[in-house]
């Protein structure tokens, strides 16, 4: 073998430098003959060193990544800021450009305004355990359940978001720090950024929950009217908010700062619930789109007849495999930091779909009634669905580099090949339910199938549950007793 065959060949090897780290003149620009064995000398003023292998693949295009936009921490940053608005995530220097000033402290005012939150939805809890385990308690029926429950997972959600805050500045570094390096090799894949998704989501998620709960307060505004008139009371305010919460105002005397400070408390608590699967649904497409991105890099090398693949430098197969590596032990942290809200969410919203499809067996009175019963069920199942498929796609995308693995030639197969192949096919990355589950596509026929068992065991004690939508003089009834317990 020659000097310039010899040479010819370690260049082909090698990763392309740049100069602005070595010291000394750039005076070369050295070309590669397809054959290897002709070599092109040229003067070169620009502060790098480009090694190319003629008709060999393209370099990777330049990056539009701009942090001020696409990163994490600026997408995220109105939506931590409409949940500060609501006592949730306290942490501070979410307006600063990059990550590295996110704080987390324990005399911020949003800190206490969370504290505050929590102690409110701690009360609301202990009078629903009081008024099923009381001495006076009639025991235990869905409708109580279901407020308990929902009261229940808002204090947990915001404990959880609570100490998420105090994680969140470590996690949005590294995050942050992978985005940067990875964007320097990957294409950005449309011209919809991060923050314009986040927005869209946000928006539309928030409307479609206000309007939700609007019909929730006109059912039961026209539900205490009924109550007020067969009563003869003409406070429907004060008939409204003791008929909304007998758990609070059986058991002490009622006034119209208390109910009006209680209802914050539920708003905070249903905005909570709902906050929680619209952050799952962000924090899942940031990831995936991570993926999306090196996975983007890895079919850019197919060729015209897609089951051929370009003959690839050792270690450009190298540091794909490092970005994929990197990108695995970024969701194995968030996982360890966001699990249990998984669990919570999949946990309560199977929760609340059986219940609703129990309350459905109900007789519904009026058209109000059966126009928010049909948008909330109908508003939790795309929920749910929504949530399962966005945290299912990161472990779609995690897959995808394996089609390319298997396509490259035998000439072209290296160890790095061999090792990211291997890391594809064998390791699972996905998000977790405290390693309770895994969510995959899978995942949603699984809970499908859990929701239909669970209705079939409900309609069997449907018989035996009390029936709180009858007529509205047997409601009035119902709910006069409640309260004298």
């Amino acid at each position: 073998m020659s000097d310039y065959d010899s040479i010819a060949e370690t260049l082909t090897r090698m990763r392309p430098l740049n100069l602005s780290e070595v010291k000394g003149p750039k005076i070369l620009s050295i070309n590669v003959g397809s054959s290897g064995s002709n070599l092109q000398f040229s003067s070169l003023d620009s502060s790098k060193l480009k090694i190319d292998k003629m008709s060999g693949p393209a370099v990777p295009p330049t990056s539009t990544f701009n942090p001020e936009t696409d990163s994490l921490h600026a997408s995220m940053r109105p939506i931590i800021m409409l949940a500060q608005c609501f006592s949730l995530f306290p942490v501070t220097g979410v307006n600063s450009p990059n990550a590295s000033h996110l704080r987390f402290t324990w005399r911020s005012p949003k800190f206490i305004y969370c504290a505050i939150s929590f102690l409110g939805s701690s009360m609301m809890t202990i009078f629903n355990v009081l008024r099923i385990t009381g001495i006076s308690s009639t025991g235990i029926t869905s409708t109580k359940m279901t407020t308990l429950v929902f009261n229940g997972t808002n204090l947990i959600a915001t404990f959880l978001f609570l100490k998420l805050a105090m994680q969140w500045p470590s996690l949005m570094i590294t995050w942050d720090k992978l985005e940067k390096e990875l964007s320097t090799r990957h294409r950005k894949l449309s011209n919809t950024t991060l923050s314009a998704k986040f927005k869209i989501i946000t928006i539309v998620v928030m409307i479609i929950a206000l309007v939700e709960h609007s019909f929730s307060i006109l059912h039961g505004y026209i539900r205490a009217k009924e109550c007020a008139q067969f009563r003869g009371d003409p406070d429907i305010i004060g008939v409204y908010f003791q008929s909304q919460f007998p758990q609070i105002f059986s058991r002490i005397s009622y006034s119209l700062w208390k109910g009006i400070l209680i209802d914050i408390i539920n708003i905070l608590s249903t905005f909570s619930w709902n906050f929680v699967d619209l952050f799952l649904i962000l924090i899942s497409i940031a990831l995936a789109d991570q993926f999306r991105q090196l996975n983007s890099r890895l079919y850019s090398i197919r060729g015209k007849c897609h089951f051929i693949v370009k003959a690839m430098p050792e270690w450009w197969w190298a540091e794909a495999r490092s970005d994929y590596n990197r990108l695995a032990n970024l969701t194995r942290q968030l996982d360890s930091h966001i699990s249990m809200m998984v669990l919570l969410s999949f946990a309560t919203d199977l929760y609340f779909i059986c219940i609703q499809l129990l309350f459905s067996f109900n007789p519904m009175r009026g058209i109000v009634e059966k126009i928010y019963f049909g948008f909330s069920f109908g508003f939790l199942l795309a929920r749910t669905m929504v949530v399962s498929l966005c945290a299912a796609s990161i472990h779609d995308e995690s897959l995808l580099p394996a089609p390319i693995l298997y396509s490259v030639s035998g000439s072209s197969f290296s160890t790095e090949v061999m090792r990211f192949l291997s890391q594809v096919t064998t390791d699972s990355i996905c998000l977790t339910g405290m390693k309770f589950f895994s969510v995959t596509r899978s995942l949603v026929l699984t809970v499908a199938g859990t929701i239909v068992t669970y209705e079939l065991v409900l309609v069997q004690f449907n018989s035996v549950q009390q029936n709180d939508t009858m007529n509205s003089t047997k409601v009035c009834e119902s709910y006069s007793l409640d309260t004298l317990r």
